[in-house]
């Protein structure tokens, strides 16, 4: 059951938005594809509309989340009357520095699809990871997301990392579902 401060929690829910939308996309494109392989062109014309649409949403809720990470640095920067007022409502229980950013991920996914090969399964690819970030990954990296008892913390970081990566610099391509993709922008940017 939710406390009321998690119910306030903005990052908690983005990423409930976030993860359903991807479990919606997930199902729209199995169903699309039935109607295709059943003949029925109309009704797979519609979800491919729809779809699109529905990209389109999720583009929206990343830039929200990006907005939300601005916010966050932005109360993480205030002095600690300021932090105080501000955090008891919408910004849940961990501050940042408890938790490793986003942002720490981006070259050990990187280096890790490098070494296997440019692409790689995403199970693959964070097992991998959490290989590579184990001396910086902390304690609480390790707890259950509070949005998804089944999902470690440091896993759903390194997936929004590598959404950032995909959809907002091209480090990473887009690929079928499951896999990870190095882009050339990307093996350049290791090698800065």
């Amino acid at each position: 059951m939710n406390t009321p401060s998690d119910q306030n929690d903005v990052s908690a829910a983005l990423a409930l938005l976030r993860d359903s939308l991807a479990e919606e996309e997930q199902r729209i494109r199995n169903e699309g594809a039935k109607a295709m392989q059943g003949g029925d062109y109309d009704t797979a014309t519609s979800v491919i509309d729809f779809a699109k649409r529905l990209l389109t949403f999720q583009k929206k809720v990343e830039t929200l989340v990006s907005e939300w990470d601005e916010l966050e640095d932005l109360r993480d920067g205030a002095s600690p009357a300021v932090q105080e007022i501000v955090s008891k409502r919408f910004f849940g229980k961990k501050k940042k520095g408890e938790i490793t950013p986003h942002t720490a991920y981006y070259r050990a996914i990187l280096e890790s699809l490098v070494e296997m090969g440019g692409s790689a399964k995403t199970k693959l690819v964070l097992d991998r990871v959490g290989e590579k970030m184990k001396s910086i990954l902390k304690p609480i990296d390790y707890e259950a997301h509070k949005s998804d008892e089944k999902q470690i913390r440091w896993r759903n970081a390194a997936q929004w990392a590598r959404n950032t990566m995909v959809n907002e610099d091209g480090r990473m391509k887009k690929s079928k579902n499951g896999i990870w993709e190095i882009s050339d922008k990307g093996r350049k940017w290791l090698k800065k």
